[in-house]
């Protein structure tokens, strides 16, 4: 019923206008036009947050599916299949940790390390889905101690029941030995077993500097300790000659004795065979130094055949990616590798690491700090360097040892300051042809006036002081500088023998008897108590777990130090890559280096040793 003060016609205009509206009684309320509007849209704003909830659903499920998706490539990218035979190819330079180059590794990939290799064959023992291992073997850098920790890895690995085939195209003392641990040794049927027996040599420069006007004044101190004998001697000393010639036979023994043990004859065989090569193939395979001889096809299938018909390969690489080593206890294991000096660990100017020793002791203190880590192992290859720089690292050792357990693993060189870094250790586990020891110091500098001379270039100065010239290329030690020296190198000795006498609890002058500068075999070490135990990372890891009362059944997880580097810290070096490959940059960078090293009082250098050749 329409109100008497309004019209009909009244009426429909303020209805069409939302100013008042019918009730379900059929009465009149006054609003809004904004109220009436909103009732008549409120519908179709229920259906837009139907439709927009209908899309948020469809996106949920697709990132759902997609998650799913990921996980199940990711799964199926892992999966490994019954009857799988690793596959590996050994060549090159091999070493202890990856590159820290992101230069290098973006141009080439990351290469496969030692620690790769033996991760992979200790977690293959363990896996049923792994049958063996293909394995072809090129010449390499490895030296004897690290082809004795793949030697022993791979004895293990057929001990689990697996099998292994070595494959080699030519073959030389180094490649035989490591390749002759395999089950099977095949050999290209047109190719040389080049295996004759070992020799070292050294190469003198004192002739050379007296051509050129050059005198090496240099000094040392243990009768063995022969690192500037190349400076300023023309041929080896009786206690150069003595000390490289037991080392020698030292590791020679251990050649034989490794071949013997593979090959199933008796050592004496193995010398009498070894003395007669180099061997062709057919000779080789009548000697049982070989068990075939086949082509690179031939062997392929010969695999098939030993893993029952199956063609399921994956490199080693792979299996590492798709495999993982898990546990809840963490144990730090530092590399120490490379000449020891000052500062910042680096790659040097032409191959190698540089051991920096801020580098080192930063890792010490974040293993030390980090509660999760319950022992640490390093492991060192190094000929030492910088007196100093080792003893800044050998104190982050200590300060370690206080709080976890330190157990040092020697791969193929721990010698002078590569020992020093050690000594101090809860363990010391070495390889029998670890080079070690070479406790002893040397120091000195080269004069080159002479040579100014001869080019007809002089050389005057003004000095502060009579020492202002110690360091001075042109002029040879004065006796007041000479006895300065001898002195602070005497110091250093007397410390290296107190250090080595503390840590492997020893008395001062028994150390020294077997100090002066003398390189030992890692197996003669241990019978004169310079190392604990003979073995590898392996057994480095079970000492490790003992001393921090780690169950051996229990699994850990291995923290690698120093970390791998960051996008940030990858890029920065893509720059500095960039700059230092303008080569005067690069070369004032590492003649300052070398300069600063020059001018150290005291090093402790490795002398001239043998190398498997």
């Amino acid at each position: 019923m329409v109100p008497d003060c309004f019209s009909s016609v009244q009426f429909a205009f303020y209805e069409a206008k939302g100013i008042i509206k019918a009730t379900p009684l059929g009465t009149l309320t006054r609003g809004t036009a904004g109220a009436v509007r909103s009732e008549k849209q409120a519908p179709i704003a229920e259906a837009r947050m139907k439709k927009i909830g209908k899309i948020i659903l469809v996106l949920i499920a697709i990132v759902v599916v997609l998650e799913v998706m990921v996980i199940a490539v990711g799964f199926l990218s892992k999966r490994i299949p019954a009857n799988t035979v690793l596959t590996l190819r050994l060549e090159g330079e091999i070493g202890e940790q990856p590159s820290h180059s992101a230069f290098a590794e973006a141009l080439l990939g990351r290469p496969t390390t030692l620690n790769d290799i033996v991760e992979a064959l200790d977690r293959a023992g363990a896996d049923r889905r792994i049958t063996g291992l293909e394995l072809e073997v090129g010449e390499t850098n490895l030296g004897m101690a690290k082809i004795q920790q793949l030697r022993r890895k791979l004895r293990d690995f057929h001990r689990a029941g697996k099998f292994s085939v070595a494959y080699l195209e030519f073959a030389t003392n180094r490649s035989y030995y490591l390749a002759s641990a395999s089950q099977t040794v095949v050999l290209l049927p047109t190719s040389l077993l080049h295996v004759h027996g070992m020799m070292t040599s050294t190469t003198f420069l004192r002739g050379t500097f007296d051509k050129l006007g050059i005198y090496p004044d240099f000094y040392h101190i243990g009768d063995y300790k022969n690192a500037s004998d190349v400076y300023t001697q023309k041929k080896y000393t009786p206690a150069h000659r003595e000390a490289d010639q037991a080392l020698l036979q030292d590791l020679y023994q251990q050649y034989l004795q490794g071949i013997a043990e593979t090959r199933g004859m008796k050592p004496e065989e193995a010398a009498r065979l070894i003395a007669q090569g180099p061997f062709t193939a057919s000779e080789a395979l009548a000697a049982k130094l070989v068990d075939r001889v086949a082509y690179a096809d031939e062997v392929r299938k010969l695999v098939e055949q030993k893993n029952g018909g199956k063609e399921n390969r994956l490199s080693v690489r792979e299996y590492l990616r798709r495999t993982e080593r898990t546990g809840a206890t963490k144990i730090a294991v530092i590399y120490a590798v490379g000449m020891i000096l000052p500062g910042r660990s680096s790659e040097g100017p032409f191959g190698g690491m540089v051991m920096g020793a801020d580098t080192i002791a930063e890792q010490f203190k974040r293993a030390r700090e980090d509660s999760s880590v319950k022992a640490v192992i390093v492991r060192v290859d190094s000929p030492g360097g910088a007196a100093f720089a080792s003893e800044a690292i050998r104190r982050a050792l200590l300060l370690t040892r206080k709080e976890k357990p330190v157990v040092v693993s020697m791969s193929d060189v721990a010698a002078s300051g590569g020992y020093w870094i050690a000594m101090s250790a809860n363990r010391i586990i070495a390889e029998p042809g670890t080079i070690t020891g070479s406790i002893g110091v040397v120091t000195g500098k080269l004069n080159v006036l002479g040579l100014y001379e001869k080019l007809g270039l002089s050389k005057d100065y003004i000095t502060t002081t009579d020492n202002s010239t110690i360091d001075w290329p042109f002029q040879n030690f004065t006796p007041a500088q000479r006895e300065s020296i001898l002195k602070y190198m005497r110091e250093i000795y007397d410390n290296f023998l107190k250090g080595v006498a503390e840590g492997r609890k020893m008395e001062v002058a028994a150390v020294d008897k077997i100090a002066q500068g003398r390189v030992w075999s890692g197996e003669r070490a241990r019978q004169l108590g310079l190392v604990d135990e003979l073995g590898g990372m392996d057994t480095a890891l079970h000492a490790a777990k003992t001393l921090a009362q780690i169950p051996a059944s229990e699994k850990v997880d291995l923290i690698y130090l120093p970390p791998p580097k960051t996008l940030f810290d990858q890029i920065r070096d893509l720059m500095d890559y960039t700059r230092m490959s303008h080569p005067p940059a690069f070369l004032t960078h590492w003649l300052e280096r070398i300069e600063a090293f020059a001018r150290m009082p005291a090093w402790t250098l490795l002398p001239t040793v043998p190398e498997v050749q």
